[in-house]
């Protein structure tokens, strides 16, 4: 993937003074649709002083994490408010045909895979219009080609490494400015700073930094061990959890497997299927046109939940390994694996209860905020209603300077609560996959002659994870901007208002 860099550079000389600075510090799918939501709603405010948009990448290039990324009707409805719909679309898998409304049809398939027979169909979730699935440099790719021209500029190999306080603004009632330091030894200034730089956040750790200090360290200044923000009761919900489970992931090319077994269930159900098992089960669905399957074969470890994982998060593992762990699966599972050459382990961590993702001018977007497992398919669309959401606020332009901080509690004070719930339900999610949620279906053997009990049971458990997985269709994204709406509008009157009285 490439894409034009500029380095360096800001609003030429000629141009409107920008309203403010924004820094993105990440140029994934977060930070790029943070981007483009600024440019799409400010063009439309012409009469609005422009907004001045940084975005810092780490690496050489603008590229993503991972393959595979589903989109379904809540990221769609997105797209279109965005003008970028058509593009994504040319790029999915199974792009939706507006010609046929909201036709139902297959958006996951569940199969019961871990015995040594042949596995059987358990659940299947319908959805309008289904589900549709891409690789994440192709969204990547979308994304960069509506990036505004005139008022977005992008840096790589800026690798950040924390903010400081400018000091006291020059403008009367504004606030500081932030300088950004990066590990090349260069810094940067914003108003407005924004990590949209994944679990591992950078600009996250330093924001409960700061506010640790300022809130929580006066108060424990006798026990040293909890003075730090990584032990405080309140700060350390920031740190990610490991979640006990590893993922091993995999493209397997589709002319292979069909090769192997041109009747493969993975190769005629055109959306994500899971093949389940006692605390294991593997993810499958085509992306690029149709080109693979991105594979991923998950692993729960008992008591592994919450601990610190003893090795590195992402790291080359062996074919023997995978196939020692789903040993004793169908045979489709074993001539799956038989492809699975040259697996990456990824130890899968989660942000499960952030208390706050915004402080002064500071704000954070997608997995900064709400890292979580994969078992919803969502942590790419909730990142892009991150974006969407704040960046309609921030393009506004009723939104000064001063009165970022309130604009940022009133996109927080929506989002956060949402993300942290679909966190916990893609947890619940994952553990019904696998045969562990109490009072459901526990995988565990049953003798002769029960099989239908197990049917039963099954029959229950598929009806408890498509009830999870409504929300994706069923709800709105212009629901939550309506309420956003309602509380910024409040925000601009009461700020008016106290203009009024000053003056």
């Amino acid at each position: 993937m490439s894409t034009v860099v500029t380095q360096n550079k800001t609003m030429s000389e000629g141009s409107a003074k920008p309203r403010f600075r924004l820094a993105i510090v990440g140029g994934g799918i977060a930070g790029l649709t943070l981007a483009v939501t600024l440019g799409h709603f400010a063009s439309q405010n012409s009469a609005a002083e422009p907004l001045e948009v940084h975005i810092y990448e780490s690496g050489p290039e603008l590229t993503t994490v991972g393959a595979g990324i589903s989109v379904w009707p809540r990221t769609w409805a997105v797209m279109r408010a965005l003008g970028v719909y058509e593009d994504l679309a040319r790029a999915s898998v199974q792009p939706l045909d507006g010609n046929e409304g909201n036709k139902s049809k297959p958006a996951f398939v569940f199969r019961k895979s871990d015995q040594s027979g042949e596995g059987y169909e358990f659940a299947r979730v319908m959805a309008p219009n289904g589900s549709t699935t891409m690789h994440r440099a192709d969204m990547v790719e979308v994304l960069i080609r509506h990036l505004p021209p005139k008022s977005c500029f992008v840096h790589t190999s800026k690798r950040f490494l924390t903010y400081t306080h400018a000091g006291p603004s020059a403008l009367k009632g504004h606030p500081p400015a932030y300088i950004l330091h990066f590990a090349d030894g260069t810094t940067a200034e914003a108003d407005v700073l924004v990590g949209a730089d994944g679990i591992k956040s950078r600009v996250r750790t330093a924001l409960y930094e700061y506010a640790h200090a300022r809130d929580c360290e006066p108060r424990q200044s006798v026990d040293k061990a909890k003075a730090r923000w990584e032990t405080c009761a309140r700060c350390a919900r920031a740190v990610p959890k490991w979640t006990g489970t590893v993922a091993y992931r995999y493209l397997i090319p589709t002319e292979r497997m069909a090769e192997v077994n041109p009747e493969h269930t993975a190769l005629k159900v055109e959306c994500p299927m899971s093949y389940c098992g006692k605390e294991k089960h593997i993810i499958t669905y085509p992306i690029s046109h149709g080109k693979y399957l991105n594979w991923i074969g998950f692993v729960t470890i008992l008591g592994g939940e919450g601990t610190s994982y003893p090795h590195r998060w992402v790291m080359e593992a062996a074919q023997e390994e995978v196939m020692a762990h789903f040993a004793g699966w169908e045979p489709e599972v074993e001539q799956m694996i038989n492809l699975v050459e040259s697996p990456m382990l990824w130890a899968i961590h989660a942000v499960e209860s952030l208390p706050f993702a915004v402080d002064g001018g500071v704000g954070l977007v997608g997995d900064a905020v709400h890292a979580m497992t994969t078992h919803l398919g969502a942590g790419g669309g909730q990142a892009i209603e991150d974006a969407y959401i704040l960046g309609r606020l921030l393009a506004d332009g009723r939104t000064t300077l001063g009165l970022v901080p309130e604009v940022l509690r009133v996109y927080e004070g929506v989002r956060l609560p949402f993300a942290r719930a679909v966190v916990s339900n893609a947890r619940k999610t994952g553990l019904m996959y696998e045969f562990s949620w109490p009072g459901m279906y526990d995988g565990i053997p049953r003798r002769a002659g029960e099989r239908e009990d197990s049917e039963a049971e099954l029959e229950e458990l598929g009806g408890a994870i498509r009830e999870l997985w409504q929300w994706q269709w069923e709800g709105k994204v212009e629901e939550q901007w309506e309420q956003v709406q309602r509380n910024y509008a409040f925000l601009v009157r009461d700020s008016a208002w106290a203009r009024c009285v000053i003056v």
